[in-house]
């Protein structure tokens, strides 16, 4: 394997997989085509619901057909959904247009880090991991930064130009996709490269089982992915409520692409930091949770510049724990399980979503956005207190070696 090469075509997919514009501003268009925060709310959720039905499988068909043709699907799902959201007129339309946009997500989720892994460990050099993730981590963040920048141009252009260039970029990222090559590290993804189909259902029942079996005998791991998923959750919904949130604190909506752009850089701040922090994995996990709410807390602030402040730092801090612990896993992971088990983690952040998206949008509608921050904030205050007490509790007679 040319490792150059499949860096390159990784980097370019990466980018060209977040360059979406209409994402940045779904929630400024969905309202100002007349639906309600509630609706907003209720249309994540059903992405969340189908995020959370789809996850594990999809990991299971990047390990038992390969990650390549997987990412290529996923790339698709992004052309049906942008497209999809462009023609739709009501309500049901913008659902199912979240469907394809969660299975998009589902198949990209843990099968481009699997291949990420699996790709230098061939090499071997899966010692380079956490460095490169952090460059592809740091590159993708970006390009959804350049996204959001572009939010105020695709607020003029309208919402049908605006998700046709969309699904433009999804067609490109899929063009990446097919230029990957597919690493072959163990004997089963030698196989699976040259019959993807044979014996597939005994393949799938062996798969599941083994997947089973390392969740229940490395407790520490589960552990891991519970902390990674629930992070996600508060810091993703900050930045969605804070499209309106910053309009409605006096932000000129001239300049709201520019601080979507600064949210993003906040978490391509805290991918360059991850890389280089060297404490022990659970006080940077513990201390980056405690920021992350103190930053979620600041970003219901109603005025805007303490709003945009503590978006950022939200950001920073969950891209450097989100580093961190994707880092720890993947070098728990065996690798013809990888892509299923990354992709557990997404399943427990869809799981969370589809309780939180909704009543946090109810929470904005019946008495403002700030108490939608507030109520996030504490959610993950306390969560990370109490999920860090029982840590200690549980694996004190065991150190970790992380």
């Amino acid at each position: 394997m040319q490792i150059k090469r499949q860096l390159f075509f990784l980097h370019l997919y990466n980018f060209l997989f977040s360059l979406r514009i209409a994402d940045g501003v779904w929630v400024v268009f969905l309202l100002s085509r007349g639906f309600s925060l509630a609706q907003v709310g209720i249309a994540e959720g059903m992405f969340h619901v189908v995020s959370f039905l789809f996850e594990v499988p999809s990991g299971m068909i990047a390990d038992l057909l390969g990650r390549k043709r997987t990412l290529v699907v996923s790339s698709l799902c992004g052309v049906c959904s942008a497209l999809l959201m462009a023609v739709s007129q009501d309500f049901w339309g913008i659902c199912l247009s979240m469907v394809f946009q969660a299975l998009m997500y589902n198949f990209c989720s843990g099968t481009q880090e699997a291949l990420t892994y699996d790709s230098l460990k061939a090499v071997g050099r899966e010692d380079a991991y956490l460095k490169q993730n952090a460059w592809l981590l740091g590159l993708s963040q970006t390009s959804s930064s350049i996204s959001s920048l572009l939010g105020g141009v695709a607020t003029l252009l309208g919402f049908f130009p605006a998700y046709a260039i969309t699904a433009l970029c999804s067609g490109a990222c899929g063009a990446a996709a097919l230029a990957l090559a597919e690493p072959q590290v163990t004997e089963i993804q030698r196989l699976r490269t040259q019959h993807p189909f044979a014996q597939l259902g005994p393949r799938l029942k062996e798969h599941i089982l083994q997947s089973l079996s390392f969740l229940r005998n490395n407790p520490r791991s589960t552990w891991k992915i519970l902390a990674q998923g629930a992070a996600g959750v508060p810091i993703y919904l900050t930045f969605m409520y804070s499209q309106q949130h910053l309009l409605d604190g006096g932000l000129p909506p001239l300049f709201l692409g520019a601080a979507l752009m600064a949210l993003r850089f906040g978490g391509v701040g805290g991918m360059a930091l991850g890389a280089r922090v060297k404490i022990r994995l659970f006080p940077c996990v513990f201390w980056c949770a405690l920021c992350c709410a103190g930053g979620t807390f600041l970003a219901g602030s109603l005025f805007w510049p303490i709003a945009l402040l503590g978006g950022v730092l939200a950001q920073g801090f969950d891209s450097l724990l989100d580093l961190r612990l994707d880092a720890a896993l993947n070098e728990d992971f065996p690798s013809d399980q990888r892509a299923t088990l990354v992709s557990v983690t997404s399943m427990v952040y869809s799981l969370l979503m589809i309780v939180a998206s909704p009543i946090s949008g109810m929470i904005g509608d019946t008495l403002g956005n700030q108490w939608t921050f507030r109520a996030l904030g504490l959610g993950l205050l306390v969560s990370t207190l109490a999920g860090g007490a029982l840590y200690r509790l549980i694996f004190r007679k065991h150190k970790p070696k992380t």
